[in-house]
């Protein structure tokens, strides 16, 4: 299954792969494998805030050892070659334990494309508000990199104001798109200066779920294709007037 959600079609570029390890010999056979299967761009996601995870010492836990973090980038960047690596990281596992200013010094000594800052701890999960001021503080204090931001881009606007009061060089976004796909077309337009295309309305909004539906099926089969559609979903639906009836039919769509 991993191996198939890292694939795509041969039309789909730039492909772009999320990797995740917390062993130097593995991330770097991983990025070696992946560059050899023509992925145009690796991320490493060091910012996993899940408490399973971070008990363990991995996902945003694995910052909290410097060492160990630049040993695995170095790896990563080395097995990958030419493709372009990047990482994502938070501000730390806690506010009294922060760790992205050290992050951003391993991300720049060690080769890194650039790096992401959600701009949360993992002790706040995904609670309050980012950070932004930390976003503009790690862009003041890396150089040689660009420097995304993270965190409670839910609109185009918010990409526009975050750049503009972090100066960071570009956004990565999140949960914001989860359902709203056409967010990043919306981020396109306003990034290069248009207005804002109108959101799809309900009837648009089912027709790309329809699209989506039929993709899943076509990729994963039908068992597989259902039991991931019911999560996008409530995504889809969400924020319509009436959607709750709709969504607890749709939790449990087989076809």
């Amino acid at each position: 299954l991993t191996r198939l959600l890292a694939d795509s079609r041969p039309e789909e570029t730039p492909r772009s792969v999320q990797m995740y390890a917390s062993d130097p010999q593995e991330a770097g056979e991983m990025a070696r494998s992946l560059a050899d299967a023509g992925v145009h761009h690796l991320d490493m996601n060091f910012g996993c805030p899940v408490p399973k995870v971070t008990r363990s010492g991995g996902g945003s836990a694995i910052p909290l050892k410097p060492k160990l973090l630049a040993n695995i980038v170095r790896a990563a960047v080395k097995g990958a070659g030419q493709v372009p690596l990047t990482i994502k990281v938070r501000k730390g596992v806690a506010d009294e334990l922060l760790t992205y200013h050290e992050a951003g010094h391993i991300a720049e000594s060690e080769g890194c494309a650039a790096i992401g800052l959600h701009a949360r701890t993992a002790q706040q999960l995904y609670s309050g508000t980012a950070d932004w001021d930390a976003i503009g503080e790690l862009k003041s204090r890396v150089r040689t990199i660009p420097v995304l931001g993270n965190g409670d881009i839910w609109e185009a606007g918010d990409a526009l104001r975050m750049m503009r009061a972090t100066g960071c060089d570009g956004v990565i976004v999140g949960r914001g798109c989860l359902g709203r796909p056409w967010l990043f077309r919306e981020l396109s337009e306003v990034l290069q200066g248009r207005p804002v295309p109108r959101p799809p309305n309900l009837r648009e909004v089912c027709a790309i779920l329809d699209e989506h539906a039929r993709l899943l099926i076509e990729y994963f089969g039908v068992e597989m294709g259902m039991r991931q559609l019911r999560k996008w979903c409530a995504w889809y639906t969400k924020g319509f007037r009436g959607s709750s009836v709709v969504r607890e039919a749709l939790v449990r769509v087989t076809t």
